[in-house]
Order: C-alpha cells, then structure tokens, then sequence
C-alpha cells in the first residue's frame, strides 16, 4: 500500500513537471477581505493578496502585475485604466500596496493579477474581484483629522466597512415528527441563533399555536426547564394563524439585556435571535414535512470548506467538528462574544476565538473590529489586559499586516502594566479587587483555579506567578511588535525588562522542595496553574522542565482530569505539547470524564460550552467560544501548522501524533493558501505528506527520539537534518507536494523510492 502510494505520487509528480502552462493566481483579497464586494472599503490606498499556484513543486513567484480598473469589461480585457502596475520583480502576494492616485469615494473598481514564476512564464490573469469604496475615504495611514496610522474598524458611519455583514441562511431539519395531534417535534441538529420560518397550510385562520424554541430535548419536546440557574435557552411564544397559505417567521421574543452600557446585539434589522436547536408547535393544523419548517441562522462569512481533519481517534474527530462549528454559529453578533447571556467582548474569550477561528476559516476582520471595542472597552481581569497584546500578534502572525501594530502601538503600552514593576522587575497584582478596573482572576468559574490563592485570611498574593507569567511574554511579544515596526529603542527594553523577569520569576517563584512554582510571594502552595502557565509561556529552563510535567501529571492525577477550566486548557495543552508530552496532552483532549470536550458533546450540545459541566458552573451556557480551544490545538499542534514568520511565508510543521494516534490528517487555510498534511504514525514508519502553498517554505519537524542519526527520506532522496530535543528538523521544503519519511522497514517501501 505505501509503495503504491510513492509510485502514484512520483506518477503525478512527473505529469506535473510535464505541464509547461502556468497557472493563474487563485485566492484574491483586497484589505484582507476575500469578498470585498459584500462590503465598503475606507481607505483610498487598499493593499491586495492572492494565492501563488505553483506549477511545479518548489516554484515560487518572481514577479507580478496588477490592474485596476474602473469597470469590469476593462479588467476582463487586461486593461488597468485606474493603475496599472506593470511588472514588478517581487516575490510579494500579500499586503501588496495600490500604487496609483488615490481612488475616489463611493465607486466600484475592478482589479486582477498574473503571476510569474521561476520559468520566468507568465501566468494568465486571475478571476477579475470587484470592490466599492465608502462615501468618506483617507490615505492608508491616517483618518480625518488624526495623525495616526492602520485602518481604523469603526470609523465609517457603515457599520460594516471593511468587514462582513451578517446575513441569515436557511437550514433544513434532521427530524420533523408528529408526537401528538396537532403537536409537531423538529430538530435542527445544530444549536444556532435565528429565528423559524413554517410554511403554513391555509387553513384554520385564527387559530392559536404555541411556538417552543430550546437549546435541549426531552425525548421528542421541547424541554421546558433546563437545569436549574442554567441558562441553557428555553422560550415560547404564541402566534394566530393569518388567512391562507404562505411563509410565516416565528421569531423568539426579545433578548434580555444583561449590561446595557455593554451588550452587544446584532442590528435591530435582524429581528431578536436565540440559539436553538430544537422546535415545537402545539395546536398545528395540518401536516408539517421538512421543506415547511426551516432554521434561519444568523451568520457572518465562512468558508465551509476550508479546513479539514481526520484522525485515528473518533473522539478527537468529534471534538474538531464541534469546535469548528462553534467558530462558524457564533460569529452570529458580527463581533466576538462571550456567549448569550451576556452578548459582551472579554479578552480572554476573544483570544481563544481568534485562535480556533483562525484555524478552520481564513477570516481576518472581525478578530481586528473585537479588538478595537476591546481597546475602547477594556474589561476588569487583570490577565485580560495581557490578551490585547496576545490578540494584535497573533493577527500579525496570521496576516503579516502591520496596520494594527503601528495604529494601535502606543495604546497597547499600559496594557503592558510595566508601572506596576518592582525593583526586582516583577508587577504586583490586584487580589480580591472589585470587579471594576483590575481584578486577579486566574481562572473562571473559581472552582478551577485547582487551589489557586490569591487571597486566605488576611493573606493577599501581591506579586503572583501567574500575572508575571503574562507579563513575560507579553514582554516579549511587545519587543517583537516593536521590531516589527521599527522601535528599535523600545525592543531593546522590553528584550532587558523579560530577562529580568526570566531571571527574578525562576529565584522568586521556584520551590525546591516541591520541585514546583509557587502561586506567589508568601504562599508555599503550587496550583497547576502556577506551573503550566509558565511551561507555556517559556519560562521554565529545561533543567526544570522534567520536574514541572511531573507535577502537572499529579496535578492532573489530583483533579482526576483537567485541572483548568475551559479557558486555562487553552495554555495547560499549550504547554504539555510545547514539552514534548503529546500523550498526556491527545489524552487530556479526548477523555470522556466530566471536565473534557466530550462531556460537552454528551450533555446534548452542539456549540462549545462555557464550562466543563453543570457542577462547575451552574450558571453555565451552552454556546461559549472560549471553550473552543481544542479547535486551534488540533491544528496548531495535532497538525502541527504555525507560522515561522508572519503571513505565513515560512511555516513549521511539526504534527504531534505520540503514541496516541496511528495517523491525522487535514487542511489548515491561511493567508497565502492551505496547507495539508497527512501523517502515517506505525512502529515501522513515520511517513508525513504535505501539500505546501506557493511562496511558503515549510520546516518540518519528526519525531526522532532516540535516533541517533539525522537523516530522512524527501521525495525519494536522503536528507541530513539536525537533531534536537526528540525532533528531527527538515528545513527548506517548498511549494507543492511533498513525501517526508522517517523509518523505512519495507522492502518494497524502500524500493518505490528507487523508481
């Protein structure tokens, strides 16, 4: 089977060398958007992207030429009557600033763009994408009256410029049943927000019916009352049948307001939304079938087939389906959101959308307009603060587009908290502080701090481990954004300040008795999160590293299961997979206990939840993108996809299989084009397949634990690589499809190489 395999790909690599017709550029964005023309751009100099389609493997671009034009039969015939770029010798397909004079507001333009490759062939034009500008427009970096630089998400009076508006699709039912005369059972399969249209019959005009709308089931109903403090949704509402036959909307009253100074609704256009899954009617006339009733979701761009995964353990396969169809259902408010009962931003949760949207749908812009609100309504946890600065490197990382970096640099500084610092350059904290500005927060709900102090009797942890955890790395993050936009000063000081840290945090905070990290100044307790949170964070050095997984594991052991909540898996997982303890971590992931992912699945939901369980929380919701974090650390590191630099230009994958899984494959998009990856994971072969983008060079990285050569099979030839740490580095792979093997046991195996 794996000769067979080798053979059909030598086959379809020599048919490919074979084909001498370049291959037109795929993929077009202008200002991050792929669909530009579903909405306004704001700025008059917009920058534009597309996909490089290699002809042959290890091609890359050499050059480009862009038109722009005023209608759309002048671009169909090649002619750029706005600008005309002519042909630029750049490897550049992405951010690729307009060059002409500045376009004119309120008009539709039309561009397009070849490619040349290493043949030196030119490539035929792309599919013509159309843009309109909005009625208000400014220069690339500044705004009316500011001195400022990036696009700014909120500035026009459109709502939806320069990202996606929201729009309802219909979804048909998996069930539609007659429990009782009259009575009508309908399941959707998926809980989403919207409303119910019903083909009505015709007949019994002025009847009562009786709409029931759920998140939960009791048998074939609608159930009435969910747990009790849950606020797993259940409503009702009654409607009189009009005279005769037609389509009626059945829409949910109207949503509660949790904070009116912060909840955020969808536009009032949209009519009131819930999240449902489940559908009643009582006291119908007639008969109801599938095509009469359908869900009406309320959605925002997303694109169904760009991401995929598959792997040897139906559970994890499970997992990835749910979180990825959490990304898609909650982007219902058109912004971030923490769920339905609050409809409101907080950073942590926005982070962890970012992350695991990113992973499954290759959308830029409402991660960029959640963090502008974020920046004008920055909420009260303490960490939290440490996400915007998370938020805006991860968007630079996805996008290499350094719009937010420069606009929003100065603004990012006090999220920094660098004026909390002491002598020895830790920050002191805020323990047990209202809930107003700054607040320790560790980990929600409380019971999933695993015994965090932050406050016992007239003990307050003021310099805790886990705040200055943050403060490291956003250290270092801020350092890297300063490079990135030529604050060389300020990289200077923030690189000073993390050693600092690194060095104070390691003497402060390590406990040689416990072979562990504390939770703070004046406390001998070790919570797991005081120990993940820096393994996470690199600030464990490795003669330490063995001993903080150990304590993780009895932590883990503790807690029989995730010690965090679902929003601390997010870096517990982070940090097991960054130390090499994949097995713990696929373990962790797929456990079928009461904190796991799969609990989610088996108490009926279909979104991720707020917490792990209904003991844990209460008050719990079921439609909670923070609890999604599985979804970016399939692909991030199951997979093993991250960018090297930003925009993806070099990528790293290293696809973390252990013992536990046998094989995974899947597609990562990102900006410049998916990345596959298929690995085969046996005692007598470790085999990666990868199909690379254009423009991007891979790294990829085997598992090589004691192998005491660094040596791999590419596309037949042997390589040498470096080993390091368990890992085998294979550094340079380009664009196209490539076989990477590791062990070779097969005879046939090793003579399918020779053909």
């Amino acid at each position: 089977m794996v000769a067979a395999a080798v053979i059909s790909f030598l086959t379809s690599l020599a048919s490919i060398a074979a084909a001498e017709s370049p291959l037109a550029p795929t993929g077009l964005r202008c200002d991050l958007l792929a669909h530009p023309e579903e909405t306004v751009i704001t700025t008059a100099l917009p920058e534009f992207g597309w996909i490089y389609n290699p002809t042959v493997p290890g091609d890359a671009q050499t050059a480009y030429r862009i038109i722009v034009a005023s209608d759309e039969s002048s671009a169909l015939n090649g002619m750029g009557d706005i600008w005309d770029s002519g042909v630029v010798q750049s490897s550049d397909s992405i951010n690729v600033p307009y060059g002409g004079t500045n376009l004119q507001a309120s008009t539709d333009y039309f561009w397009r763009v070849q490619t040349l490759g290493s043949s030196g062939q030119t490539s035929p034009f792309s599919a013509i994408q159309h843009f309109h500008t909005d009625t208000k427009l400014a220069g690339r970096f500044e705004m009316p009256g500011e001195d400022a630089a990036g696009l700014i998400y909120h500035a026009s009076s459109n709502l939806w410029a320069n990202r996606y508006p929201l729009r309802f699709e219909s979804a048909s039912p998996v069930l539609v049943t007659n429990t009782a005369p009259g009575r009508w059972f309908v399941d959707f399969g998926q809980d989403a927000f919207g409303y119910v249209t019903v083909h009505l019959p015709g007949m019994g005009e002025g009847t009562q019916v009786e709409a029931r709308f759920g998140e939960m089931a009791d048998g074939f109903a609608v159930k009435t009352n969910p747990p009790v403090r849950s606020l797993v949704r259940y409503t009702n509402v009654d409607f009189t049948l009009p005279e005769g036959a037609g389509i009626y909307a059945v829409r949910p009253p109207v949503h509660v307001v949790y904070n009116p100074l912060r909840t955020i609704e969808p536009p009032k256009s949209f009519g009131p939304v819930m999240p449902f899954r489940y559908f009643e009617l009582i006291n119908f006339p007639g008969t109801l079938t599938a095509s009469d009733v359908t869900q009406q979701r309320l959605l925002s761009e997303f694109d169904t087939n760009a991401a995929s995964f598959e792997c040897s353990s139906p559970a994890l396969n499970q997992i990835w389906k749910l979180c990825r169809n959490s990304m898609q259902i909650l982007a219902f408010d058109g912004v971030y959101v923490d769920g339905d009962r609050e409809r409101t931003p907080y950073e942590a949760d926005a982070y962890i959308n970012q992350l695991s949207a990113y992973a499954v749908n290759p959308e830029f812009t409402m991660p960029r307009y959640t963090f502008e609100d974020l920046l004008q309504n920055p909420t009260w946890p303490t960490e939290w603060k440490f996400h915007m600065i998370f938020i805006a490197w991860a968007d630079y990382l996805q996008t290499g587009n350094t719009d937010l970096l420069y606009r929003y640099y100065d603004a990012l500084k006090p999220d920094l908290l660098t004026w909390a610092a002491t002598g020895d350059g830790l920050i002191k904290g805020f323990p047990g502080f209202p809930q107003k500005t700054n607040s320790d927060v560790v980990d929600w709900p409380i019971g999933d701090r695993d015994g965090f102090i932050i406050k016992e009797g007239r003990y307050r942890n003021w310099t805790n481990s886990i705040n200055n955890a943050f403060y490291y790395r956003s250290l270092q993050i801020m350092a890297n954004i300063a490079a990135a936009i030529d604050r060389t000063n300020d990289d200077a000081s923030y690189t000073a300040m993390a050693a600092q840290v690194y060095k104070s945090y390691n003497h402060v905070f390590w406990d040689d008795d416990s072979q562990s990290y504390v939770d703070g100044v004046g406390t001998t307790h070790s919570s797991a999160h005081a120990n993940f949170f820096p393994l996470a964070f690199g600030l464990v050095p490795a003669d330490r590293q063995a001993a903080v997984v150990n304590y993780l594991h009895s932590r883990i052991a503790a807690d029989d299961g995730m010690p965090p909540s679902v929003y601390g898996a997010q870096y517990l997982l982070e940090a097991l997979f960054n130390s090499g303890d994949t097995d713990t971590a696929l373990d962790l992931m797929t456990t079928n206990g009461p904190r796991s992912w799969l609990n989610m699945i088996n108490m009926g939901s279909t979104l991720t939840t707020e917490a792990w369980n209904f003991s844990d929380k209460p008050n719990l919701d079921w439609n909670h993108a923070w609890g999604a974090a599985a979804g970016n650390l399939i692909s991030r590191f199951v997979l093993g996809v991250r960018p090297i630099t930003p925009g993806y230009g070099q990528i790293l994958i290293q696809p973390h299989l252990g013992q536990t899984l046998s094989y995974a494959q899947g597609t990562v998009p990102t900006i410049r084009g998916p990345v596959s990856v298929q690995v085969t994971n046996s005692p007598g072969l470790y085999q990666v397949t990868v199909n690379i983008p254009g423009n991007v060079t891979a790294t990829v990285k085997l598992p090589a634990s004691g192998k005491s050569t660094g040596t791999a099979w590419v596309d037949g030839k042997m390589v040498t690589g470096t080993l390091s740490d368990g890992w085998l580095t294979v550094p340079d792979i380009g664009s196209g499809q490539h076989i990477i093997v590791l062990k070779m046991n097969s005879v046939a195996y090793r003579h399918a190489l020779k053909l």
